[in-house]
Order: structure tokens, then C-alpha cells, then sequence
């Protein structure tokens, strides 16, 4: 079991040292190449190994088609908002757990992924970027019920939970496979682990 959690809002402008965006290099790449680490631990587990990912209800909706050639790459510093790349990265986190899906399911693996929106939490960065508008981080449930019981396995495998549907660009097999082409880029790590 590995619950991708670890996320960031950075409203000041930061710059990973592989020249990503620090949001994108936190949020999306990272999952991605913590994962590709542990996937052979992951699919021996019993029952094929479950990940989860966090994503957020905030997430874009859509992006350009052309979206590879600039996403996680620091924008103009004129058109930077933190709370695009803030959408940016969870859409990111939402067809990683998609294209984690139908790569495990292609070589054969049990491996469950899923994504989901944990609420509207009362967090560090909850509270940085929109303020104390959710519950209080005690009564946070939804990662507990798809990390610890059957929840996850409702559904479909790379399914989306808590959220509404997401976005409708996870059900897109050419912008899943151009986000995977493009962090397969990012982090210099391709799926399955060779």
C-alpha cells in the first residue's frame, strides 16, 4: 500500500532543481517517480498492492492539447498563479492514477490505483491558500477509507473518489498517455521498472 499524500500550494513562484515548477515537481512528479520505486514491492503485496493518490476537487477540468510542451515548466513570472498550478498539478495527480491503472493492467499486474479529493480540509496549505473554510483536519476521513477498506475497490481500477467525476480528460487515452510520455521526461523513469 503506498498513499501518495505529499502535496504543496506555493504562492511564491519556486523552481525545483530540474526545472520544473515546484508545485508540478511536488505534486505530480514526485508520486510518480516514489511509485516507480516501490512498484515492485507494491505488485507482490497481497492482492496486487493498492496506491493511492491524492488529488483534489479542484483540479482542472481540461487543458490545451498541446499541454506537454509547457505543463510543470516554470511560466512567465507575469503569468504565474498559484492556484493554476495548484489545479494544474492535482489534474496531473488525477491522470497519473489513470495511466498507473492501465500500465499495471497492461503488464499483467493487480495492482490497484485510485485518486480521489480528501475534502475540504483545514490544512497548512488549505489554510495559506484559501483559508480556514473546511473541517478540521481530525475528522478527515476519505484517505483512511480508500487506503484501509474495501472502498477502493468499488468501482473502477484508476476510478476517482469524493470528488464528482473529475476531470473528463482522465477518460482521454491520448492526453493520459501525453501526461505519462511527459513525466516519463520529467523524471527520466519509465513504468515498469526495468
Amino acid at each position: 500500500m503506498l498513499v501518495n499524500n505529499a502535496g504543496v500550494f506555493d504562492p511564491p513562484e519556486r523552481v525545483s532543481p530540474q526545472g520544473l515548477d515546484t508545485t508540478w515537481a511536488v505534486n505530480v512528479a514526485a508520486p510518480y517517480a516514489l511509485t516507480h520505486g516501490l512498484l515492485p514491492c507494491l505488485a507482490n503485496g497481497d492482492g496486487g498492492g493498492r496506491v493511492v493518490t491524492t488529488s483534489s476537487i479542484s483540479q482542472s477540468s481540461r487543458l490545451p492539447d498541446d499541454f506537454a510542451r509547457t505543463l510543470g515548466k516554470p511560466p512567465a513570472a507575469s503569468s504565474y498563479s498559484a492556484h493554476r498550478a495548484y489545479s494544474e498539478s492535482k489534474w496531473g495527480d488525477r491522470l497519473f492514477a489513470q495511466g498507473l491503472a492501465a500500465h499495471s493492467s497492461d503488464h499483467g499486474s493487480a495492482l490497484r490505483s485510485v485518486t480521489m479529493d480528501p475534502g475540504t480540509v483545514n490544512t497548512k496549505m488549505l489554510l495559506a491558500g484559501w483559508g480556514a473554510c473546511g473541517i478540521s483536519v481530525a475528522a478527515a476521513d476519505q484517505t483512511y477509507l480508500l487506503a484501509a477498506t474495501a472502498k477502493a475497490l468499488e468501482g473502477p481500477n484508476g476510478g476517482y473518489f469524493f470528488g464528482g467525476s473529475g476531470s473528463a480528460d482522465a477518460r482521454d487515452e491520448s492526453k493520459v498517455a501525453a501526461l505519462w510520455a511527459l513525466l516519463e521526461a520529467q523524471t527520466g523513469r519509465t513504468y515498469p521498472p526495468r
